[in-house]
């Protein structure tokens, strides 16, 4: 049985980066093959412009592999269909409210279905975590995200910086500029502490204008998980995947490979009859270094030096790069002496 609040599709905020990573997860787990992969893809790139405070830093070339581009609400929709053509039954506008005295899952409207075992993977504010193992700790980042149709014209201009970064704009957050077939996407996210919508608006403001777009379009927002609340894999009757499980890069705030592995590693745990998932997996540990690392890029003099090293060194945009791809560890932006200083705050 697979319960969601919305019908499909749906829109849902999201950069809809896909990682090598998150593509390899995809085919090795055989959901998708990797020419089913391709067809879902918007665009790919392997150029990354990095800006601070609006000022650009460097545009690096020859990304190995490219990420790639999907559109959220065609890529989820094909990954229900794949399900409900493995056998799930899939139950749209859905809303889960709790849990009741019987062993069931109770729904708006009352509505309630006997469960054996439940993954819940309800996102960032995850009614499911919630009730079954309390609020994760600390506040929620935000994001705001909108798309602007582009003539082709206009629209190479953007390709030719490839992914933006802007650095500057957020404490503990920043800008994206991702082209696509035929718009681009813009948006803002404060992802290791708590910003009010107007900031981030603000913020989105800013950018919009530097882009030289011109014009106003309607922004969605959405919540991320928060920088302090830990990995909850779940345990017994109720296990935890992607977002709702706490498993949103705190640097970045990407969350596909890690929701795709999470998930992957839940079903292995349903099957194997396992109280949980292990969380000794790439994913956690892919979190908990971010945690630990987000200073590097937006706090004290670790992200001077970072923008300094992003304007200055090949080298170091290449694994920043590789980082984002899933093909590196934070911990390789650094020596070892300033991964130990860093790590110890």
């Amino acid at each position: 049985m697979l319960a969601d609040r919305c019908r499909f599709p749906r829109q849902k905020l999201c950069g809809g980066v896909l990682s090598n990573c998150g593509a390899n997860l995809l085919a090795e787990m055989g959901m998708l093959l990797p020419a089913e992969i391709e067809d879902l893809v918007m665009a790919r790139h392997g150029t990354f412009s990095c800006w601070d405070s609006l000022k650009h830093l460097r545009t690096f070339h020859g990304g190995t592999p490219e990420m790639r581009l999907l559109d959220r609400a065609e890529f989820d929709s094909f990954l229900c269909r794949r399900a409900v053509e493995a056998g799930a039954v899939f139950l749209g506008e859905h809303c889960f409210r709790g849990f009741g005295d019987g062993g069931d899952a109770v729904f708006e409207g009352g509505e309630r279905i006997r469960f054996q075992r439940m993954v819940g993977a309800d996102g960032a504010c995850s009614a499911v975590r919630r009730l079954a193992y309390g609020r994760p700790r600390g506040r929620y980042g935000l994001c705001l995200e909108t798309f602007f149709p582009l003539s082709p014209g206009v629209l190479e201009r953007f390709v030719a910086q490839g992914l933006e970064i802007h650095f500057g704009l957020l404490p503990y957050g920043y800008g994206w500029v991702f082209p696509r077939r035929e718009d681009v996407c813009v948006g803002v996210g404060s992802f290791g502490c708590a910003r009010r919508p107007k900031e981030l608006a603000g913020a989105a403001e800013k950018l919009i204008a530097h882009l030289g777009l011109g014009y106003r379009r309607p922004m969605r927002g959405a919540p991320v998980p928060p920088c302090r609340g830990g990995v909850q894999a779940g345990r017994d009757r109720v296990l935890l995947a992607g977002d709702a499980a706490g498993l949103c890069d705190r640097v970045s705030g990407e969350g596909i490979p890690h929701a795709l592995e999470s998930g992957f590693l839940a079903a292995e745990a349903l099957i194997a009859g396992a109280s949980s998932w292990d969380t000794r997996a790439r994913c956690v540990r892919q979190i908990r270094d971010s945690g630990r690392y987000r200073h590097l890029l937006y706090a004290g003099p670790f992200r001077n030096l970072a923008m300094r090293k992003l304007r200055d060194s090949e080298r170091f945009m290449q694994t920043y790069w590789e980082i984002a791809a899933g093909e590196s560890r934070y911990s390789a932006l650094l020596q070892r002496r300033a991964a130990r200083m860093l790590s110890a705050t």
